[in-house]
């Protein structure tokens, strides 16, 4: 059977894999409490926009310089799909939610969805199929969703919240496009990196410095430097790094499921920093959560194996 140019899934292989996929969790539920933070500053979104990608670039433009576009090699789809993907229109789309809803809703919302997203576009586009324990772990991952978003969605909506709930949507749809195309782009994970950081960047500087108006420069140094450290650093080059390596170690949509758990980490965060406890039926989604990823994890199966041994995998 003719084999397809993939890793395998090997012990080691996945043991990494769930390592960064863990640390992204963890980075991204740090993310939501971050940026739900500078909301309450006197810093806007595009402030926070442009501190995330041109911190970021900074550090990454010797990568792309290296590299290269690699419009020949990626195609200008893919490149414009990973832009728009991982993004302006994806920071912009969360952030501006943020105004409206509280962390917690971009965490189950937007974060929780990715993995959802990741598995229809997959199928969708690309014929992938799961066994039954990772369907279930999804089903899973959708009920412990609602439980964490649910309750405080219809117990205490407040006025507008709905505009921040639709934002992280389709937050959660354009960065599943971006895992998807990313996974198949045969690109580095560096390279993604430096590509989605610094190529975002440059389109977004003179917009950002021509027609809005930008606040870094007036706003306090201490609230400039935590979104430096938080948007521009963790999130713009450890997250995406790691996210990039996941989806090519373990696949989009195992990768993407790692996602379901910062809902969980930004309650938990949520609780000393903003002051957010959650409830019960909070607290029974959590675990749910939890579950959910476990099954998806422990549910897969090498793609194509056949009787011989051989084993093809989609990249």
């Amino acid at each position: 059977m003719t084999t397809t140019a993939t890793p395998s899934f090997t012990p080691a292989l996945n043991k990494g894999g769930v390592l960064c996929a863990l640390a992204v969790a963890l980075i991204w539920s740090g993310w939501s409490v971050a940026t739900r933070l500078a909301m309450k500053t006197t810093l806007a979104p595009a402030d926070v926009t442009m501190l995330r990608f041109g911190v970021a670039a900074l550090f990454l433009w010797p990568i792309l310089l290296r590299h290269g576009v690699g419009l020949r090699r990626i195609g200008v789809a893919k490149v414009c799909i990973m832009l728009v993907g991982a993004g302006v229109p994806f920071m912009m789309a969360a952030s501006i939610g943020m105004r409206f809803a509280p962390a917690s809703h971009v965490a189950t919302l937007m974060i929780g969805s990715m993995p959802i997203f990741v598995a229809l576009l997959s199928a969708f586009l690309y014929g992938e199929r799961f066994s039954r324990m990772q369907v279930c772990g999804l089903l899973t991952v959708v009920v412990g969703a609602a439980c964490m978003g649910g309750y405080a969605l219809i117990a205490h909506r407040a006025a507008g919240e709905w505009r921040g709930d639709l934002l992280f949507l389709c937050g959660g749809l354009l960065f599943a496009s971006y895992t998807v195309v990313q996974r198949r782009s045969g690109i580095s994970p560096w390279h993604a990196t430096a590509l989605v950081n610094v190529g975002s960047a440059l389109i977004f500087a003179p917009i950002y410095c021509l027609l809005l108006r930008p606040a870094i420069f007036t706003a306090p140094l201490q609230d400039v430097l935590f979104q430096v450290v938080a948007q521009g650093i963790c999130v713009a080059i450890l997250a995406m790094f790691f996210y990039a390596e996941a989806v090519r170690r373990l696949g989009a949509s195992r990768a993407a499921i790692f996602g379901a758990l910062s809902p969980a980490l930004a309650v938990l965060l949520g609780m000393p920093v903003l002051a957010e406890f959650p409830s019960a039926v909070s607290l029974a989604g959590i675990a749910l959560v939890m579950v959910g990823v476990v099954l998806v994890v422990t549910g897969a199966k090498p793609k194509g194996a056949d009787r011989a041994g051989n084993i093809s995998t989609d990249q």
